[in-house]
């Protein structure tokens, strides 16, 4: 007998290339068949006609408590919103992540985590004041985080927006690679309005290495004046540059995103930034499924919207999930598409642009390693 079995729904697999009417079983934690009309009994059996089945959702750039001040409460925000996985990206740094482990350790979402190369990471938001001058990257007490905590660890993350670095231009950026090249990890870096040109950001940039808030619309930006995107830019891409649009309240901009999409630079990972300031808020981010929904508007394929938050960050990751293959961990969400109008906004103080969409991914059932932790009332 199956613990869980899912039936009738339409399964999307992106990392085989699924897509079509089948039932999930689930026992003992994985996947135990993906077939058409399992007929087996479980101890509970879900009837999900109508709705889109796929592996459980990562989002790959958020803001949890207690690592940050400002962080969500996870495991309320991510199972109802389908995500089984979520990534803090550098709340904390050298001097702080250990504090959080209990959290880590006991939590049923997975947590994954970048560490800020500044040392008290990002305690001082919603100020911009962390400290970002290189000679107090603290080179030492980072190589052994790394060396303890290594499977739960991504790599470095730097914000370097003009209101943080100043003067200081590129160059903490610049440390910061260096300081990864010597640890072996990547670095995620924060763009929204950078002390100089994109291009020379980018330039910085190496094969892995993330450069998040890719859609934002202050100061340089992805794309010209002509709104085509930039050269620097699609050639960091083909050396292997990361690019995530993640854009919490403020980090996009319609006339950025819909300029690189017409010219097909689309994201390589989809993910929210969402802080206890920016979820459950209109017209932004909101939560992954809202997102799922903006980008869906936006002109991305169904199939590559659940491949970009599920497949290509897993990758990234090089961790086990984002796949509903027999024999993997049961992380599952599923969704009813459902015709509703909403409304997308670029700033959550209503200054920015709106658009018009015309349906939700309604969240309805969230399954993390064989467990129920979120369904709908009406599933």
């Amino acid at each position: 007998m199956y613990q869980i079995l899912i039936k009738n729904g339409t399964v999307i697999d992106p990392a085989s290339n699924l897509r079509g009417n089948f039932d999930v079983a689930v026992e003992a934690g994985k996947i135990a068949a993906v077939a058409s009309n399992i007929a087996a009994p479980a101890v509970n059996e879900i009837d999900a006609s109508g709705c889109l089945v796929v592996p459980g959702l990562i989002d790959h750039h958020a803001h949890v408590w207690p690592l940050a001040k400002i962080g969500i409460p996870a495991e309320s925000v991510c199972f109802s919103s389908g995500v089984t996985t979520v990534v803090d990206a550098g709340s904390t740094g050298a001097m702080t992540y250990r504090q959080h482990k209990p959290f880590i350790d006991t939590a049923k979402l997975t947590v994954k985590a970048y560490v800020n190369v500044c040392s008290t990471g990002l305690d001082s938001l919603p100020e911009h004041m962390e400290d970002v001058l290189p000679e107090h990257f603290d080179e030492g007490a980072l190589r052994e985080l790394f060396e303890e905590e290594g499977a739960n660890l991504l790599g470095l993350k730097l914000r370097t927006s003009r209101e943080i670095v100043g003067a200081l231009g590129y160059e903490p950026l610049r440390q910061t690679v260096r300081l990864a090249d010597k640890l072996g990890v990547s670095v995620m870096v924060h763009c929204t309005n950078p002390p100089g040109e994109m291009s020379e950001l980018v330039e910085c940039l190496r094969p892995g290495d993330v450069m998040t808030h890719m859609y934002m619309n202050k100061g340089s930006t992805i794309v010209d004046d002509s709104g085509r995107v930039k050269a620097a830019v699609l050639k960091a891409r083909d050396r292997g540059v990361v690019f995530e649009a993640s854009d919490a309240r403020a980090h996009f901009g319609f006339s950025t995103a819909e300029a690189a999409i017409r010219e097909g630079f689309l994201p390589d990972i989809l993910a929210t930034d969402i802080t206890k300031l920016s979820v459950f808020l209109r017209p932004t981010a909101f939560s992954m499924a809202n997102q799922l929904a903006k980008y869906a508007m936006l002109g991305i394929s169904e199939d590559e919207l659940f491949r970009l938050c599920t497949i290509n960050p897993a990758k990234h990751m090089k961790i086990e999930a984002g796949s509903l293959s027999v024999g993997s961990a049961a992380d599952i969400a599923v969704f009813r598409k459902e015709d509703r109008a909403v409304t997308f906004g670029d700033r959550a103080d209503n200054t920015g642009q709106l658009r018009q969409g015309k349906y939700i991914y309604r969240p309805v059932l969230t399954v993390k390693n064989g467990e129920a932790v979120f369904r709908d009332i009406g599933m």
